[in-house]
């Protein structure tokens, strides 16, 4: 078992359930690890194992109780027909109903002095970030692009892994200007709500000796781009520190978007209501209003509540109001009847359980309690196996005990899970439902 063994100061142990100490995938591991008795006591467990329990723990909590809920509004004319709405793409680039641009998608805002937005022209390459590699300084390898258009709503996200190198050593040329830098990317992650994609993004160098990195794209359409700059790439799961960095909806140690895991209610927008002249619902409120204020004249709220149920009922008789159905495997949300090509564009809202990152996940007590249970069934039958061998001094091996231990845990913490018990945080109660 490969764990520190050095002493730590006191202060990496502080923490509350508000402030977990566990920052990575290494650190929950160590902690599995203390809790077995390492490091006075071997355990029989390779690193790469604990990684796997916490991973299972992560995937089973996140089935049942690691959601946050949102409410995404949609553009009907985002759906597509015969198959709907992609929820984890409209949770990612939901569109602003507005014509300033905000920036409540990313969680590195305009405090990172590395944040920058630049006004891009339809059809021209414009740059929207460059850097320096010739200095000694830690270069920025990850960034989040964002491209909005500014004559509709339509949105571009993706990442963008750099990968640079400037060779200081390179002899001089003829020239006295060798190129020493090169570069190389990877985008990945790519989300468009229009039909086609928005921007294509380059990578070049620059400069006499190739010293500086430009970042650029070529729009389709006139828009402005948001490019958020993160520090030095990590490739190592295990030594990552659980941040979250760029796109709220983008979980940055899976390098993928958040997935909605349920749908709860959906509503259609409509001209109906109490502020729209001339409707059912304006006309009701002004009677019981003029009820009050002339002196039994009109409709009172017992009458309003009743003729509102009335046309409640109406809209389900006549099926005037849409069914939904969403399947999270596809992520689409489809309605019926759907929206028609000839139909007028409308807005909705659609309320829905998304998944949390891993880097909120990950300090769940019920993960670890889980990984721990998961870690001593492992350990139990890696014992076993020479459970007949008598050791130095006559002993023997004893796995039974902690085999017992394992799977008592492991099957309540699943209870826990099923059940949907207080404490998870996050479980829904039961609904009521006759049988």
């Amino acid at each position: 078992m490969g764990a520190c063994t050095t002493t730590q100061n006191v202060s990496a142990f502080y923490g509350t359930n508000l402030q977990n100490v566990v920052t990575s995938y290494d650190r929950l591991a160590d902690r599995i690890s203390y809790t077995l008795g390492y490091p006075l006591v071997n355990i029989e467990v390779h690193r790469n194992q604990l990684y796997e329990f916490i991973t299972i723990s992560v995937e089973m909590f996140t089935k049942f109780a690691g959601y946050d809920q949102e409410y995404l509004i949609f553009d009907s004319s985002l759906y597509e027909d015969g198959k709907g709405i992609r929820l984890d793409k409209l949770f990612s680039l939901t569109p602003e109903l507005a014509n300033s641009h905000t920036s409540v998608d990313l969680t590195l805002s305009e405090a990172d002095d590395r944040t920058v937005s630049t006004t891009l022209t339809a059809d021209l390459s414009g740059s929207i970030y460059s850097f320096d590699i010739s200095d000694s300084d830690l270069d920025p390898t990850e960034f989040g692009i964002r491209i909005k258009s500014t004559a509709d709503n339509h949105q571009r996200v993706s990442k963008l892994l750099v990968t640079a190198q400037f060779d200081e050593a390179m002899e001089t040329t003829n020239d006295n200007y060798p190129i020493r830098g090169n570069v190389s990317f990877t985008e990945y992650g790519v989300l468009n709500t229009s039909s086609s994609d928005l921007a294509t993004i380059t990578v070049t160098t620059s400069g006499l000796s190739g010293q500086i990195v430009n970042i650029g794209a070529t729009p389709t359409v006139d828009s402005t781009a948001i490019t958020v700059v993160t520090d030095l790439f990590a490739s190592s799961l295990s030594s990552q520190e659980l941040t979250q960095s760029g796109f709220r909806s983008y979980d940055t140690l899976i390098n993928n978007y958040r997935q909605v895991m349920a749908v709860s209610n959906f509503d259609e927008g409509s001209n109906q209501g109490v502020n729209t002249l001339f409707t059912i619902e304006q006309t009701l409120a002004q009677q019981t209003y003029f009820s009050y204020s002339m002196g039994n004249y009109g409709f009172d709220l017992l009458s309003w509540y009743s003729v509102k149920e009335f046309l409640e009922t109406r809209e389900k008789l006549l099926t005037t109001k849409r069914a939904f159905k969403f399947n999270p495997h596809t992520q689409y949300l489809t309605m019926y009847p759907g929206p028609l090509s000839g139909e007028s564009r409308f807005y909705g809202i659609v309320s829905c359980n998304v998944e949390r990152p891993v880097a909120e996940i990950i300090r769940e007590q019920w993960v670890y309690q889980y990984a721990l249970a998961l870690t001593k069934i492992s350990v139990a039958n890696v014992r076993g196996k020479y459970g007949g061998t008598t050791l130095l001094g006559g002993g023997s091996l004893n796995y039974s005990d902690i085999l017992s231990q394992g799977l008592a845990e492991k099957q309540e913490l699943e209870r826990l899970l099923y059940e949907g018990a207080p404490g998870l945080g996050d479980a829904d109660p039961p609904m009521f439902f006759v049988g």
